[in-house]
C-alpha cells in the first residue's frame, strides 16, 4: 500500500513537471486541461483569489493545500499558485472583434456560413478567416491581444476561453497557411496565446512576434520581436528570445535561432510624394533577399492601408488615397525569415492629377509673339493654375495665374525671346491644390528678321536685315511662289545681307529664320513680298516714242 502511494504521487510529480515544460508561458501556464497557474498581486489572499475566480468559496482551504499556503490572509506578491480548471469559472462564448479590414476579407462561420469582414465585426470560437491577395484584417482578443491576419492567409480561431475574472484568457489559433503579426500585451491579465500550425506551435505573453507558414505549409516561420516565445515542433521546444527568429520544418524541431536582420536604413527614403504608383526607393539591406513594405495612417500600424513584398528596389505601390501615412519596411533573408522593421511617416499630395500639356510641350517652343499655353480639361479640376519662370527651380517667377477656367491662356505681354520653364496644377472642390506637373522647359524664339533694305539693279538683288546676335546664324529662302515650293535660292548665312541674281521682273517671295548657337531653329518669319519691275518691249518702246518723233 505504501509503495502504491508513493509510485502515485511520484507519477503525480512527474505529470505536473511534464505540463509546466510542455505549456509554460512566463508568469502563466494551463497544464493540459488540468489547472492552471495564477500569480499573486499584491491585494490578493485565498478568499478574494476563491472568489473571483473559482466556482465556489470552498475551495478556498483546498486551494491553500493544495498550494501549501501557510497563512491564507497574507500571500507575497508573485507567489504562483497552481489552480485546477475543474475548481474553476470558465467562460467559453468569449468574442474577439475585428479592428480593421482591408480589401476581400471572408469570416467562414462553424455552418459554412460566409460574410464579408466588417470594422466591428465580432467573431467566435469555430470560425475561420480568409484573406486574398492585397487583404489583410486585424482582429483584437479579450486580453487586448492583437493579431494581423496577412493576404493570402487563412487562419480559425480554435479557443477563445476566459478562466475566472480575467485570471488567465486562453487563445488558440491554428494558421494553416500565409503569415500573422502578433502583439501580447504585458499586463496584469493573464494570457496564453498561441499560434498553431501544422509544423510548429508558438507560446506567448507580452511579445511581439510573427508566425507564417514557407513551401506549402511544410514550414513554419517565427520571429520575436521583444519579449520570449517558446517555439515547439517534434516534441521538442525552444525558446525563442527578442532579436531572433527560427524555421520549424514539418515533422523535425525547431531550427537553431537565428538574429534577425537590421532594420533598413531609410535616411534617403523619401517624405513626400505627388505622383502614383508610389516609388519607394531604399538602400539595399545586407543580407535581405526580399523586403516587406507595410504603409498605415497610425504609427502603431494598427490601421494598415496597403502591405506588399517584392524582391526589387525600389518600392512600387499603386493607388492610395492622399494624405499623411507611415511607412514601415523590413528586410527578409534567405531562409524566409523577416527582420526589424524601420518606419517613417510620410504624405501623399496626388490628387487631382495634374492635365496632360499640349503646347508648348516639353523642350519646345511657343510663338515668338503673343504666346498660348493650352492642356487637356481635367475631370476632377474646377480650375487651374499657370506658372512660368526663367529658373528651374521657380525661386524667381516672372507670371503666376491661380485662376485658370479654362484649358488655355494667352499671356497679356508677350515674352522676349530666352529659355523659360512652365508648369501646372489642377485644383478641385474636394481635393484642394493637387501636385505640379513636371516643370516643361521651352522657349521663346526669335523671330525671323525683317527686311530692313532692299536693292535691285539689272543684274543683281540684294537684301539686308538686323546684324545676328553672338552664336546666330540665319536661313534665307527666296521662291517664286507664296508656298515656298518652287525655290530659286536657299542660303544658311551669319551675314545680315544676302545677293542674288536677278530672275527678271515679276512677283517674288523671301523669308528668314533664326537659328541659335546650340541649333534651336526659331519659326519662319512672315513671307514677305517683292515686286520687280519687267522689262519694256521694243514695238512698246516705238509705240511710245512715236508720236514724239511726229511733233519734231
Amino acid at each position: 500500500m505504501i509503495q502504491r502511494c508513493f509510485l502515485y504521487r511520484t507519477l503525480k510529480g512527474l505529470q505536473h513537471v511534464w505540463f509546466a515544460v510542455v505549456l509554460s508561458c512566463s508568469a502563466f501556464s494551463a497544464q493540459a486541461a488540468e489547472e492552471w497557474i495564477y500569480t499573486v498581486k499584491p491585494g490578493d489572499n485565498l478568499w478574494n483569489i476563491t472568489e473571483r475566480h473559482l466556482t465556489g468559496i470552498r475551495y478556498v482551504s483546498r486551494l491553500q493545500q493544495l498550494n501549501h499556503v501557510r497563512n491564507p490572509y497574507v500571500i507575497p506578491p508573485g507567489t504562483r499558485l497552481r489552480i485546477p480548471v475543474a475548481w474553476t469559472r470558465v467562460t467559453e462564448d468569449v468574442q474577439a472583434r475585428v479592428v480593421n479590414v482591408h480589401g476581400a476579407v471572408n469570416i467562414i462561420r462553424p455552418d459554412q456560413t460566409v460574410q464579408p469582414a466588417s470594422n466591428g465585426m465580432l467573431l467566435a470560437a469555430g470560425d475561420s478567416i480568409q484573406c486574398t491577395d492585397d487583404s489583410f484584417v486585424t482582429v483584437e482578443f479579450a486580453d487586448q491581444s492583437r493579431m494581423r491576419v496577412q493576404d493570402n492567409s487563412t487562419v480559425r480561431l480554435d479557443t477563445l476561453k476566459i478562466f475566472g475574472d480575467y485570471g488567465l484568457v486562453d487563445t488558440l489559433i491554428r494558421l494553416e497557411e500565409g503569415r500573422t503579426e502578433n502583439s501580447v500585451p504585458e499586463e496584469s491579465t493573464g494570457t496564453r496565446f498561441r499560434i498553431q500550425t501544422p509544423s510548429a506551435i508558438s507560446s506567448v505573453r507580452g511579445t511581439d512576434f510573427r508566425v507564417g507558414t514557407l513551401d506549402s505549409q511544410s514550414a513554419t516561420v517565427s520571429e520575436v520581436l521583444q519579449g520570449t516565445v517558446e517555439v515547439s515542433g517534434a516534441a521538442k521546444n525552444i525558446a525563442l528570445t527578442g532579436g531572433f527568429g527560427t524555421v520549424t520544418s514539418l515533422g523535425a524541431s525547431p531550427a537553431p535561432p537565428v538574429k534577425l536582420l537590421h532594420a533598413p536604413d531609410l535616411a534617403e527614403t523619401g517624405r513626400y510624394y505627388e505622383s502614383l504608383p508610389l516609388v519607394i526607393q531604399l538602400a539595399p539591406l545586407e543580407g535581405a533577399q526580399a523586403y516587406r513594405a507595410q504603409i498605415a495612417v497610425d504609427p502603431e500600424f494598427k490601421t494598415l492601408w496597403s502591405e506588399f513584398v517584392t524582391t526589387t528596389l525600389p518600392f512600387r505601390d499603386g493607388s492610395i488615397p492622399d494624405g499623411h501615412y507611415w511607412l514601415r519596411i523590413r528586410g527578409i533573408d534567405g531562409s524566409g525569415i523577416e527582420g526589424f522593421d524601420a518606419a517613417i511617416p510620410f504624405g501623399l499630395n496626388a490628387r487631382p492629377e495634374p492635365p496632360f500639356v499640349t503646347a508648348p510641350l516639353p523642350n519646345g517652343m511657343t510663338a515668338p509673339e503673343n504666346q498660348e499655353f493650352s492642356w487637356t480639361l481635367q475631370s476632377e479640376a474646377s480650375h487651374y493654375a499657370v506658372m512660368i519662370s526663367q529658373l528651374a527651380d521657380f525661386s524667381s517667377v516672372i507670371y503666376f495665374n491661380p485662376e485658370v477656367k479654362g484649358n488655355s491662356i494667352t499671356l497679356p505681354d508677350s515674352l522676349v525671346p530666352g529659355h523659360y520653364f512652365w508648369r501646372i496644377f489642377s485644383v478641385s472642390a474636394h481635393e484642394g491644390a493637387g501636385p505640379f506637373s513636371d516643370t516643361m522647359p521651352f522657349r521663346v524664339p526669335y523671330p525671323g528678321p525683317l527686311l530692313e533694305s532692299t536693292e535691285i539693279d539689272k543684274n543683281e538683288l540684294t537684301f539686308a536685315w538686323r546684324a545676328p546676335a553672338k552664336g546666330q546664324h540665319f536661313h534665307f529662302q527666296f521662291a517664286r511662289d507664296a508656298a515656298f515650293t518652287e525655290i530659286i535660292y536657299d542660303e544658311m548665312t551669319t551675314a545680315a545681307r544676302v545677293t542674288v541674281a536677278n530672275p527678271g521682273g515679276g512677283t517674288y517671295y523671301l523669308r528668314t529664320k533664326t537659328i541659335e548657337a546650340d541649333g534651336f531653329q526659331g519659326p519662319w518669319g512672315s513671307a514677305q513680298v517683292v515686286e520687280i519691275p519687267r522689262d519694256m518691249p521694243y514695238w512698246l518702246l516705238i509705240l511710245i516714242l512715236l508720236p514724239l518723233l511726229v511733233l519734231i
